[in-house]
């Protein structure tokens, strides 16, 4: 492609990623955030508040008037022990008064869509799981239709790190279709990351899911070493030695991702670099090499 890549998305960045800390440290949550808002070089980021009533008036107006596409992003909701898929009629209280807060949240910063995850796979219960996650996802989009947010499905590996529900490519595409019989405000977020973890082809995954991808995220995961420091889900820029995600398989991701029409010139959508900073550069460094990955693989498509 010669025409820049912007010409076809919505460039942006995940903030919680790109500062690892945040999620740990409320204050350098704030600081960070208010800043990363204000970048020039993004139309899109991903983001969440941290806790704290003063904190969330401090922040709420710098998110919500920085003119960026904004996701709101569930990093600060323990989805590895409370399961949104969950079948115990308590749990899914518990549940929903947390998530009730979050939507509070994303409809306060302007967020358009809303990242959200199943939760723990139960193998002895995946049925009665689904089917309670099923009843998660109507109440989910029923809350959040009058704030115009869509509810992004994020498909996760079952078997090597996360071991979610929700889960193998297929699933998430019907239960996508299913839900959004009852809900038009549902859909994808396709991360390319989860997708050698679910042991899924780049091109087919992207095909498969086709026009319920809303959003992707573009990163990097390592699979084949297990003795890796960053071996699983820990979102390593792409290019790292080692990953899965280098600029062979960007050509590839991006390739497709044109096919489907998710890049494309009269509907641009949010193209989202996610990843921790490599372990000896820092977060602008980053983003700087990563940008120069991204500009040499749409080059080649």
């Amino acid at each position: 492609m010669t025409e820049r890549i912007e010409e076809y998305a919505k460039l942006g960045l995940v903030h919680h990623l790109l500062y690892p800390a945040c999620t740990a440290d409320a204050e350098y949550h704030e600081k960070t955030l208010c800043e990363f808002v204000g970048r020039q070089d993004i139309e899109a980021l991903d983001c969440c508040l941290p806790y704290g009533e003063e904190r969330r008036r401090r922040m709420i107006p710098i998110v919500r008037n920085s003119g960026k596409d904004v996701s709101y992003a569930l990093h600060l909701f323990p989805s590895r022990k409370l399961s949104l898929a969950t079948p115990d009629i308590q749990e899914q209280a518990i549940n929903r008064l947390v998530i009730r807060d979050q939507i509070d949240m994303a409809a306060a910063i302007g967020a358009t869509g809303f990242v959200f995850v199943s939760g723990a796979d139960l193998p002895d219960r995946r049925r009665e799981a689904q089917e309670a996650f099923k009843d998660f996802c109507r109440w989910f989009c029923r809350e959040m239709k009058p704030y115009g947010i869509t509810a992004l499905l994020e498909p996760f590996d079952r078997t090597i790190d996360k071991k979610y529900l929700y889960g193998p490519i297929d699933d998430c595409v019907a239960l996508v279709e299913e839900i959004g019989k009852e809900y038009d405000n549902i859909g994808i977020e396709l991360d390319m990351a989860h997708l050698p973890l679910m042991f899924e082809e780049f091109t087919s995954s992207i095909r498969r899911c086709g026009r319920h991808i809303r959003r992707v995220h573009l990163g990097n995961c390592v699979l084949k070493d297990t003795s890796h420091p960053l071996y699983g889900d820990k979102h390593p820029p792409m290019g790292l030695p080692g990953g899965e995600i280098g600029e062979k398989e960007l050509v590839q991701i991006l390739g497709a991702l044109l096919e489907v029409g998710f890049l494309s010139r009269s509907d641009r959508k949010p193209l989202i670099m996610e990843m921790t900073p490599f372990p000896d550069k820092t977060p602008e460094e980053t983003v700087t090499l990563t940008r120069e990955l991204l500009n040499r693989a749409w080059a080649q498509v």
